[in-house]
């Protein structure tokens, strides 16, 4: 009996330490997409700190950020947008987070609305369901998930990869790096706003946005049923829905289905903002990082614009200033933290020219173009140039073909074309003196300190731009970008 008794023990003490070893390696091969973008949605939620879910697809994740709502308003909300996520995946997003959490109000964003395809697996769906890892693989097993691996597949096979994911990432052994080991111990990097992620290229087409005048969509789609289903949802548990469409370069079926979201959201009485009918949030050419993402610039002015909604028309309570919410502060913190450092250092031009309109609004920064430069031609610089300050003048150099100086302090501007007498500027940040001499040899001084010509340098002489920025007399960053057919090469000091 005694022998039948350590068997059994030794035997359950091996299953035991065997499926924590199985446990911990599934940990370490699994892709961390999915940890990284909801790990913090998790330990917030425990602690009911999330007052707004945030559902949709790629257009919120990188349209919306909950950390800047935080900073503007106190507002505590998570992006639970997901790559490809149409009504359907994004009404099982929200179901799976309501397991942990009730926020106070929800808002879903209407893309795809017109998706009528019932199953995320069928071929002719416009979904990856691969993406779908990233919505799902953080939450743990349990019933709701079961029902919404089954609802979104029709394949049996298919569901195998969401129950256990390991199926899928068991091969990941030469992927792996330090960060997949730290996922053990929960010091692995994690996406530290709040689920959103931005976007800092901007897109180097000319956008028309035409106004199709249409309707609203002729007939009843998934989309608008996981829409019904995702309001009913809420107003059974006394959550506020705002029913949205972020900006995007819509086409006809879009701008259908933006219209039938707003049809949809008045039947149920709930709250919607149609984003696209708005004029004037976003300028689609400068503030996209493509035809269908904002980029960091767009995502700014749409959140602002909807923690201004939010906080006219709910009371959602502020947490700024409460010790409890400090993780946000110190998200808040780290992040413009970044945005501030990024303004000093970008490979990309076109980066860090949106990164002075976003961030440099109490700085000093000169933005100097080499006479006869082929930048001239570049309609996404010049675009950029324009919504820094340059006109008239920046006009007149493009026409000759001379040198241009644009200095920007405290949200300023001042602009000079052309070869002539000497300028004198003062700023916040010291006096500064520019002589320009010819297309090549430019002078910049600051304070009267003729010795130092910061416009100048033998191994930089034929750079296309430079910019630099400039803090209590002093030049904090300069950077040479030069042109090769509007492919920059990028050198700083």
């Amino acid at each position: 009996m005694k022998k039948k008794v350590l068997l059994a023990f030794k035997t359950a003490v091996f299953l035991l330490l065997l499926f924590g070893c199985l446990y911990m390696v599934s940990l370490i091969v699994e892709r961390k997409s999915s940890y990284d973008k909801n790990e913090l949605f998790f330990k917030e939620a425990k602690n009911d700190h999330i007052d707004a879910f945030i559902l949709g697809s790629s257009h919120v994740i990188n349209g919306i950020n909950p950390i800047q709502l935080y900073e503007d308003y106190g507002i505590t909300a998570y992006n639970l947008g997901g790559y490809g996520s149409v009504l359907l995946s994004s009404y099982w997003q929200m179901m799976m987070a309501l397991d942990y959490c009730t926020p106070k109000v929800v808002i879903v964003d209407a893309y795809m609305l017109e998706n009528d395809i019932r199953y995320v697996d069928d071929p002719n769906a416009n979904v990856n369901s691969d993406e779908l890892h990233l919505n799902i693989d953080r939450f743990p097993l349990n019933r709701t998930k079961l029902n919404a691996i089954d609802d979104m597949f029709f394949a049996q096979d298919k569901k195998y990869a969401f129950w256990a994911d390991f199926i899928v990432y068991h091969d990941r052994w030469k992927e792996l790096n330090s960060n997949d080991f730290k996922r053990i111990t929960g010091d692995a990097e994690i996406n530290r706003l709040m689920g959103a992620v931005m976007n800092y290229e901007i897109h180097s087409a000319e956008y028309t946005y035409n106004d199709y005048q249409t309707g609203t969509l002729p007939n009843e789609t998934v989309g608008t049923t996981y829409l019904k289903k995702i309001i009913e949802e809420c107003q059974s548990r006394g959550i506020n829905v705002v029913v949205t469409t972020v900006p995007f370069l819509a086409m006809e079926a879009d701008q259908q289905a933006s219209h039938t979201a707003k049809q949809i959201a008045e039947e149920y009485g709930v709250a919607s903002v149609n984003m696209l009918d708005i004029p004037g949030i976003i300028d689609i050419n400068s503030d996209m990082a493509d035809p269908g993402h904002l980029n960091i610039l767009g995502a700014s002015k749409v959140t602002a614009f909807l923690g201004a909604y939010l906080n006219n028309n709910y009371e959602l309570p502020d947490h700024r200033g409460d010790a409890k919410y400090q993780l946000w502060q110190d998200c808040v913190n780290e992040y413009y933290s970044g945005l501030d450092r990024s303004v000093n250092y970008n490979e990309d031009i076109y980066t860090q020219l949106m990164m002075l309109r976003l961030s440099a609004s109490d700085k000093t920064y000169a933005i100097s173009i080499r006479g006869a430069s082929s930048v001239y031609a570049d309609p996404t610089l010049i675009r950029q140039l324009k919504s820094l300050g340059a006109g008239s003048e920046f006009d007149r150099g493009a026409f000759d073909k001379c040198s241009y100086m644009l200095v920007v302090t405290g949200g300023q501007a001042y602009e000079y074309a052309g070869d002539g007498e000497e300028k004198s500027i003062e700023t916040k940040d010291g006096v500064l003196t520019y002589i320009p001499v010819s297309d090549i040899y430019r002078v910049l001084n600051i304070n009267g300190d003729a010795d130092n010509n910061y416009l100048y340098s033998d191994s930089q002489a034929y750079a296309d731009v430079q910019v630099l920025l400039i803090e209590d007399g002093e030049v904090k960053s300069h950077q040479y970008y030069t042109s090769d057919h509007f492919t920059y090469e990028h050198f700083m000091n």
